[in-house]
């Protein structure tokens, strides 16, 4: 808010009148105002007050100047009001009637239609002067008047006297001074004109005239009437005192409202808010002049600072109280003094006889009432008495000692001669209060103390420093603890509730408590003066959360200063009449809190918005904001007129991450910024009432969201994400099985190869180890059997060595065994080396015809055979494919033409095969000697136990075990039958494995 400080020039001097004290504070172009020339001033039904000005017209809130100055208008020189506040139609004509503005619904607008009634009064305007407010300086004595109540009433003042009603003349009025419309005034539709030289007012209604008296103000040669017919307001000024005009039942009265010391000429329009107590003054040149009357009185003893410094004071009479230096005040200041020669201003108190006692140098002064407090006596103590109290029946002094420690004296009677209880307190003592039979409170600079019989030992009761300045009882009992620095406390069930702070924090440093009959305790502060509702505080103490709602008053209420009193006793008094007292470093402040009002807000508006770009709009309950805007600035318009600091505006924006109750400024601006696109409220609240009631109201507010930021489009672009991610997941994992498969068939191939190399290890593995089993075993009997032919040779060798050379016969004998058993050890090595090779041929898969492998055998064997006079034949096609291991089927071949030439003379050997998908068959069929039963049952058994039987080759031939050995290689079996008529039938069958 716009101040200027207090104006008491000569052109103002503000009086006392009706107990009540005004501030006054200007308004011009350097705090508020457009211009400085006020034509007119009225209050809407909303309760703005709007100014008239020669520079547009001007909104005011109490704290706000709202300018209408950029109107199309064709001037900006605006007049007088004229109209219905009550029916929201405020019209102001702008100078030479060239435009009219309506102020409606808390704003300005150009009359474009104007109505009939309307009409009627800018028509008349061409002939008559409208009158609609007097007390405009100018002389109007050739001018004829036109007053407009509503189109069934109004009515024509010539400037002869003659008075019409609705274009019918009335009658001509007689004796009318030249200038009679400046003491003409109206009220609600009725017209009265002093009459000075009749000293009669005359009262004209559409029937008849009347003639009244009143009281001798309204005749008076120096007065001046100002009436406004927008306001329905009249006033008289007389010698400088401005009189409120009242009319009731025929009668007149006046009531005294101010002593304004202003030039006549300078003063153009007045407004008296009675609902707000407010006094609006406007001039032609010096802006508005703004008068709040209070009903705080301040009174002073002189006009030295130091001299208005006040302490403890005590109810003395009915509206009076006395401090300690025995100077008695009322409301207007000093009035008595009984000139109390004290050492102390903190503590004085009253005995039972109505005495009064206070502090001297040897202990304490006591000035007796029936002297009239002149004569005194003197009570003395061995130490210095720091403080006394007088708490029910007690009398209590206290002792400070060096040491900071108190003692505290407790006496029945004020004769201060035998006291009955003393104990010490380790701190200043600052207070004392008996809550109960025997049961006090004691507060120091550092703590609360209870101290209780019957031990009487002090317990302490804060648990943090506590520097405590008075304990104060209200009427339900409850104690209220005041402290200096730590705010109020409640004390109750043994509980210390600390009591919250108001937003300023002045209550931390609290000084007394006062209740009044309403239920409000009033508590003076550092900072201003509380006024707050008990059961609020009640309330608080239960759950915490209930917010007491504090009501400040402060200098601009009326106290010359912010700062009251305390540390003393008593620190506050309630007089007889109910007035309340508190000492002040400026005076000491009285008030009836019957008559202390409180203003709280009717109704807050939410329209005036102010955006930083150029797209965002608001429309009705609706602001919509860019994309990007910068900021936005939405003023709370709250009508209200008193201490703008006691005017509670908390708003919340619904819907944004900081949703909570925020304080507003005391200006009403709130600022919107960074807020995501999306739907917001922004809910306000005023604070309505002293029980905590609130009035909301909510504006919604739309930040606009660009096309990716809807929310259909992040839907698609969700829904799109979606698809995709789940496309590429199906996909994804439509690879992963390819790919599984893929590695599946993979591992299986693998697993195949693996197991076939696996199967082939296995088998090579075995038939190694068959192998070596065999030879291992072949090698023992090669080992056992070879023994036999090498040592017969050796033996024969010998015996031929022996032999006479003459002998020819046994030479001959010894000879043809040395040749046998060199041949037989010569087929046995033989055989033996084919078998070695055997086991160094590989295994291969190869295609090959066995009819070549047969007729190569055959060749081999036909000049064996020719000696044995056999014929060998084969029976096998040409070709004949196969692929079982060629190197082993040779070798069987081999053996089997040879074992079959050694056992055949004379005869034939047929060989043949027999080949299907399955089976390998090969058959050596001779007409030789053939084998026994027992040979065929031996290799039949051995070819069943193969690893396990040992081999007898010096029994049996060498080729057959070595068929046996090879056949187990290659999965065959061997068959033995008799040819018949003689011979041997041998039977290979092989089985194919799947790569044969």
């Amino acid at each position: 808010m716009f101040h200027k400080q207090l104006i008491f020039l000569f052109l103002i001097t503000i009086q006392l009148y009706n107990s009540q004290q005004p501030a006054s504070i200007w308004y011009d172009t350097e705090n508020g105002l457009p211009q400085n020339s006020v034509k007119d001033i009225t209050k809407d039904q909303y309760g703005f007050i709007w100014i008239s000005t020669e520079n547009g017209l001007v909104r005011y809130d109490g704290n706000n100047f709202v300018s209408y100055n950029h109107l199309n208008f064709k001037n900006n020189r605006f007049t007088t009001f004229f109209g219905n506040a009550k029916k929201d139609t405020i019209y102001n004509a702008t100078a030479y009637d060239e435009n009219t503005a309506l102020i409606s619904k808390r704003n300005v607008g150009i009359l474009t239609h104007k109505s009939g009634c309307l009409q009627r009064v800018l028509r008349e305007s061409k002939s008559h002067l409208i009158f609609s407010k007097n007390g405009i300086p100018e002389q109007f004595e050739a001018t004829d008047f036109f007053i407009y109540f509503d189109k069934n009433n109004y009515y024509h003042l010539l400037h002869d006297g003659t008075i019409q009603y609705k274009d019918q003349k009335i009658t001509t009025l007689k004796h009318l001074h030249k200038n009679y419309i400046s003491n003409t005034f109206c009220i609600d539709q009725t017209i009265f004109i002093i009459s000075k030289s009749l000293k009669k007012i005359i009262k004209i209604s559409p029937t008849r005239i009347t003639y009244l008296n009143a009281p001798e103000i309204f005749f008076k040669n120096d007065i001046k009437v100002y009436w406004s017919q927008i306001n329905n307001q009249s006033f008289i000024i007389q010698n400088h005192t401005l009189y409120k005009i009242r009319y009731e039942g025929n009668t007149f009265s006046t009531k005294k409202i101010a002593d304004y010391d202003l030039n006549k000429n300078s003063l153009s329009a007045i407004y008296h808010d009675e609902v707000n107590n407010k006094l609006y003054l406007g001039t032609l040149s010096d802006g508005l002049n703004v008068i709040k009357f209070n009903n705080f009185h301040v009174a002073n003893k002189s006009d030295k600072s130091y001299e208005n410094i006040f302490y403890s004071i005590l109810p003395f009479e009915d509206d009076k109280v006395i401090t300690s230096l025995g100077d008695v005040y009322n409301e207007h200041g000093l009035v008595k003094q009984y000139h109390f020669n004290t050492t102390s201003k903190f503590f004085l108190l009253y005995d039972h006889q109505k005495n009064i006692l206070v502090q001297s140098d040897s202990g304490l002064l006591r000035f007796l009432k029936k002297s009239n407090y002149s004569e005194k006596e003197n009570i003395p103590f061995k130490n210095e008495a720091s403080y006394a109290w007088r708490l029910r029946n007690y009398f209590i002094v206290t002792f400070y000692k060096p040491t900071l420690k108190s003692i505290l004296t407790f006496y029945r009677n004020s004769d201060f001669k035998t006291p009955f209880l003393q104990f010490s307190i380790p701190n200043i003592v600052t207070t004392i209060h008996e809550y109960d039979h025997d049961k006090w409170l004691v507060g120091t600079r550092d703590a609360l103390y209870s101290i209780e019989a019957p031990s009487f030992v002090p317990k302490k009761i804060s648990v943090n420093a506590l520097h405590v300045r008075e304990i104060t009882k209200t009427k339900d009992g409850n104690l209220w603890i005041t402290t200096q620095g730590n705010g109020f406390f409640l004390y109750k069930n043994k509980e210390l509730i600390k009591m919250p702070e108001d937003k300023n924090g002045y209550l931390l440093f609290s000084h007394t408590i006062l209740e009044d009959k309403k239920g409000f305790l009033w508590i003076s502060t550092n900072n201003g003066l509380f006024q707050v509702l008990k059961n609020n505080l009640l309330k608080y103490s239960q759950d915490r959360k209930t917010f007491p709602g504090y009501y400040r008053y402060s200098k601009e209420d009326g106290f010359n200063t912010n700062e009251f009193n305390g540390g003393c006793s008593p620190s506050a008094s309630v007089l007889q009449n109910g007035n309340f007292v508190f000492p002040s470093i400026k005076g000491l402040v009285f008030f009836d809190p019957e008559k202390i009002r409180s203003y709280y807000p009717k109704n807050f508006f939410l329209e005036r918005v102010i955006f930083y770009d150029p797209k965002s709009s608001v429309k009705g309950q609706n602001i919509n904001l860019e994309n990007n805007f910068y900021k936005a600035a939405i003023w709370v318009d709250v009508p209200y007129y008193a201490n703008r600091a006691n005017l509670v505006i908390e708003a919340k924006l619904k819907g944004s991450k900081n949703e909570k109750w925020e304080r507003v400024n005391n200006d009403g601006k709130y600022c919107i910024s960074n807020l995501e696109p999306g739907q917001y409220q922004l809910i306000v609240r005023v604070l309505a009432s002293p029980k905590g009631k609130y009035m909301y109201k909510t504006i919604n507010i739309n930040v606009k969201h660009l096309f990716y930021q809807i929310l259909i489009f992040k839907f698609f672009i969700i829904l799109f994400i979606s698809v995709f991610t789940l496309k590429l997941i199906k996909l994804r994992i439509k690879r992963q099985i390819l790919k599984k498969k893929e590695l599946e068939e993979i591992i299986e191939i693998r697993t195949r190869k693996l197991s076939k190399t696996v199967s082939k290890l296995e088998y090579t593995k075995e038939q190694l180890r068959k192998e070596s089993v065999q030879q291992k075993k072949l090698l023992e009997t090669i080992s056992h059997d070879i023994i036999t032919p090498i040592k017969f040779l050796s033996i024969t060798a010998k015996k031929l060595y022996e032999t006479d050379e003459h002998d020819r016969y046994i030479q001959k004998k010894h000879f043809e065994s040395f040749y046998k058993s060199s041949v037989e050890f010569y087929n046995f090595v033989k055989t033996l080396k084919e078998y070695a090779e055997i086991y160094n041929i590989s295994e291969k898969n190869e295609t090959y015809n066995v009819y070549e492998v047969v007729e190569a055998k055959k060749t081999l064997f036909e000049v064996a055979a020719k000696e044995q006079n056999t014929h060998i034949v084969s029976n096998i096609k040409n070709p004949t494919y196969s692929k079982i291991n060629q190197n082993v089927v040779a070798v069987i071949i081999h053996n089997l033409i040879d074992n079959a030439i050694k056992n055949t003379t004379n005869g034939v050997i047929e060989i043949s095969t027999i080949e299907d998908d399955t089976i390998f068959f090969l058959e050596v069929r001779d007409t030789g000697k053939g084998m026994s039963k027992e040979q065929m049952t031996y290799y039949e058994k051995l070819q069943d136990n193969i690893e396990n039987e040992k081999l007898v080759l010096q029994k049996y031939s060498l080729g057959l075990h070595l068929i046996l050995q090879l056949l187990m290689m290659i999965n065959g079996k061997i068959e033995f039958k008799n040819n018949k008529p003689s011979g041997t039938i041998v039977s290979i069958q092989i089985k194919k494995q799947k790569h044969d």
